[in-house]
């Protein structure tokens, strides 16, 4: 099992009832249709999931199941089956979005108070007096260190800082037309930067932007306190660590209103908050013992809103049928929209901001029904297990649900209809680790075929050597830190085929979140 502290999730009910003679001989709780009238907004997913015959749960067993695939066993065991609160589903279409220079210039200045100044950050030649503001802070930590290691780190970054300071510009650039990638404004009298991805023909790996404090190893100076020389800022989910209540002044809704408000004034409208966590503030002394926490304010997490409905954007690592020998990494380009919000406002973000709606829409589709779906299931398994093969032998889906997903046509993209069956681990306190299925197959909820998500996923991949390369480059990034494999992330092999003993000590990495919106201390 899976470690349930910092993950969100219900205790659902185990219900079953009655018997359903289709592909998988099982049972399912049927939805009771109470709605008698033409309520365009249905209750529950009510009127499409009685329209579809949707069961609110379902346990059984998938028969027909070819040998070629390596599996013993596979059902279904759905305490819950998803459905979107609505009367109808459509398919709409998107396009990668541009991030050109009018959307930088438009991200800066409703961040940034643009009366102070917006410059472009110069990678190859900083800003002396950033530079000269590093090695103050620097000094004060080098000599409150205490272990001879520290001491020494210390020493080496401060002879990289002075060799920089040698070469250093003394003037900063101003934003111009906002042809750059990275910028530097302020907001009140703290500093922050804003660094964009995807601008130009580079849209492999997605569009959007990410704002930080600056530098990032100074935010103790936005919230200093005493005994402490750096800060992490980050998600209380992503945590257990104690701490009191929130002290912000500011309510959970309104960082959430505040949010919305900003990624409207961004150009980004239709999106949907998914999730509000508390502002964690972690803080550490130079020796990197960590000496208080404290909640102030909110991490709130929105995602690209189809229709009014979040579309499934699962974690994939943890697929073993998506391993290759060729050490290929699959991107999903999911977008996400993480705000770190206090009482002064903004103070984080990480925005996977890569579609743009063409406003092309395909209107109340038709939907196969359950039943359908169950009897088109076991062929899918069938075609999927045969050609990419898994280290287990039995399988369980436990995640079932009627949902959007984002699918290529052509040179653009779709969020489409979509049935997903997938098994996830279950957590300590018996839950299910929805974000990180380690077995999927979905089919299109329109035609019943099974979509292939390899194929899927090759459009929009990225080598591992890139990821390396980026690695080796960035000293911040210490893989051979042993502080961050945390024991409780390496996946439960006691589902899995045994006699495969390769694949025992197997780590998940699904769990291994980077929040690129969190503070880094060190450069």
């Amino acid at each position: 099992m899976r470690k349930a502290g910092y993950k969100k999730a219900a205790a659902l009910l185990l219900v079953t009832s009655l018997v359903a003679g289709t592909a998988l001989t099982g049972c399912g709780k049927k939805k009771v249709d109470y709605n008698m009238g033409d309520d365009e907004n249905g209750g529950g997913g009510g009127k499409l999931a009685s329209r579809l015959d949707v069961p609110e749960s379902y346990n059984g067993k998938l028969e027909g199941i070819n040998a070629d695939t390596g599996l013993t066993d596979v059902s279904i065991n759905a305490t819950e089956i998803e459905v979107p609160d609505t009367d109808k589903m459509s398919v709409l279409y998107y396009e990668l979005n541009n991030v050109d220079n009018d959307y930088k210039k438009r991200v800066c200045e409703n961040i940034f108070d643009v009366s102070a100044g917006v410059y472009v950050y110069n990678w190859d030649k900083p800003y002396k007096e950033d530079i000269q503001r590093e090695i103050d802070s620097l000094q004060s930590m080098m000599e409150q260190a205490t272990s001879d290691d520290d001491k020494s780190y210390y020493e080496d970054y401060m002879k990289s800082l002075k060799d920089q300071l040698k070469t250093a510009s003394d003037t900063r650039e101003g934003a111009g037309d906002y042809s750059g990638d990275t910028f530097i404004g302020s907001v009140g009298d703290n500093e922050f930067m804003v660094t964009f991805y995807g601008s130009g023909d580079d849209m492999s790996t997605g569009g959007g932007f990410s704002l930080d404090y600056y530098p990032s190893d100074q935010l103790i100076q936005y919230r200093p306190k005493d005994g402490a020389t750096s800060v992490y800022c980050y998600s209380s989910e992503y945590s257990d660590e104690e701490a009191s209540a929130n002290t912000a002044s500011i309510s959970a809704a309104d960082a959430e209103q505040k949010g919305t408000d900003f990624l409207a004034s961004c150009g980004i409208s239709d999106v949907i908050e998914t999730s509000n966590f508390d502002l964690l503030w972690d803080y550490s002394d130079a020796s990197n013992s960590t000496v208080a926490a404290e909640k102030n304010g909110y991490m709130v997490t929105y995602k690209r809103s189809v229709d009014g409905v979040a579309p499934y954007t699962p974690n994939i690592y943890g697929l073993d049928t998506l391993a290759t020998s060729d050490e290929t990494w699959y991107d999903t380009m999911d977008e996400t929209f993480q705000l770190g919000i206090d009482d002064n406002g903004l103070i984080s973000a990480y925005c996977l901001d890569s579609f743009r709606a063409t406003g092309d829409k395909k209107d109340n589709v038709d939907l196969i029904s359950w039943d359908d779906a169950l009897k088109k299931l076991p062929e899918a398994v069938n075609k999927y297990y045969t050609d990419n093969k898994t280290q287990y032998s039995t399988i369980e889906f436990n995640d079932v649900r009627l949902t959007y997903y984002k699918l290529k046509d052509g040179d653009k993209y779709t969020y489409s209809p979509v049935w997903v069956f997938a098994q996830c681990d279950k957590m300590e306190d018996g839950s299910l680790d929805k974000d990180y299925p380690i077995q999927l197959i979905m089919l299109d909820a329109t035609t019943g075929d099974m979509i292939d998500l390899k194929d899927v996923l090759n459009q929009q991949t990225y080598d591992s050597s890139v990821v390396d390369s980026v690695i080796d480059s960035d000293s911040d990034f210490d893989i051979s830190d042993d502080s961050l494999i945390d024991e409780t992330d390496i996946t439960d092999t006691d589902d899995a085929d045994s006699s495969d003993e390769s694949s025992a000590d197997a780590i998940d990495i699904g769990d291994a979140d980077i929040d690129m919106g969190d503070q880094d201390t060190t450069e």
